[in-house]
């Protein structure tokens, strides 16, 4: 029997999930019922991602590389469920080794996550659960001070203070999306809709 690696990917926000395998079969059931099936090493049997968990993963796309040994599973997985056994959103969250302070291709996803955080929790001596704690007023505020900041910064071709002032309006936008519920994926979805 031929085992294949398959790599899971977010379509929206590109965001890595996880890796698992797939036999033929559980590649034709894949295709079949457009729901991610796998196949266990450990159980020597075929699953379907979230049969159990309630955590499925319905399937867009599937692809294959270049020498047909590996797939990659394009899916729509909502931002409040969590492909990781350990509870974690992505199995990939373990941070071996970072090149580069650049951030990563998902920042926006961590920060929006780590918001939600904040509004969950509203620690003591967090600025962002202060936000919450003054309401939609004053989120609303600070979004707007932030955003004619840029516009000043953008006419005054100051990149360094332009680019400081960009970080704080999409700090501030993710609060404001964050109270009202919408999410990264949401915008994804509507500004791929709107590609051409």
């Amino acid at each position: 029997m031929t085992l294949y690696p398959v790599v899971v990917q977010e379509r929206t926000t590109g965001e890595v999930l996880m890796l698992a395998y797939a036999n033929e079969e559980a590649l034709e059931l894949t295709k079949k019922t457009g729901y991610a099936h796998f196949f266990s090493r450990e159980r020597q049997k075929i699953w379907k991602k979230g049969e159990t968990s309630g955590n499925t993963m319905r399937v867009v796309e599937i692809r294959r590389d270049c020498d047909d040994d590996a797939y990659l599973y394009i899916v729509d997985f909502p931002e409040d469920k969590v492909a990781c056994h350990t509870g974690n959103r992505s199995c990939f969250f373990k941070v071996e080794h970072r090149f580069e302070e650049t951030g990563s291709p998902t920042f926006w996803l961590d920060l929006y996550r780590l918001v939600k955080k904040r509004k969950e929790e509203m620690p003591e001596g967090s600025y962002t659960a202060k936000l919450f704690r003054e309401g939609k007023g004053k989120i609303a505020k600070k979004f707007g001070e932030e955003a004619v900041e840029v516009i000043t910064g953008y006419l005054q071709n100051d990149k360094e203070n332009l680019v400081w002032e960009i970080a704080d309006m999409i700090y501030h936008l993710t609060v404001l999306m964050a109270d009202a519920g919408v999410t990264v994926q949401d915008v994804m979805r509507e500004l791929e809709k709107r590609r051409k």
